[in-house]
């Protein structure tokens, strides 16, 4: 309310229409360009979304194509015992007896 005596004062009753209409004129200008900026943004952000979610849906059908081709390396066996019956299997670390290893041990001087 001060604003508007102070310009009545300095411009005189007038230029106070010619003053509002330019005042109104530039609002509207402002609202204008901030929803254009908005709309912009959200257009962008969309496109940057679908793009991430393209990505992410690619990973994970290769990560299951990739799941599907690499067997269970827990069961994989290097060497195919079918062909000896006699044979008995490899020994794994953890059934390795590590005295026997000591006691067998070639002597270095």
């Amino acid at each position: 309310m001060i604003i508007l005596l102070g310009v009545l004062l300095i411009f005189g009753p007038k230029k106070m229409p010619e003053i509002a209409r330019k005042i109104g004129r530039v609002m509207n200008e402002l609202k204008k360009v901030s929803s254009d900026i908005t709309k912009e943004f959200k257009e962008d952000t969309s496109v940057i979304s679908r793009e991430i979610l393209s990505a992410r849906e690619s990973i994970q059908r290769e990560a299951a194509s990739l799941r599907k081709e690499i067997p269970d390396l827990a069961t994989f066996s290097t060497e195919d015992t079918s062909i000896y019956p006699d044979t008995p299997k490899p020994e794994t670390v953890t059934e390795i007896d590590t005295e026997e290893l000591i006691e067998n041990r070639p002597e270095t001087d």
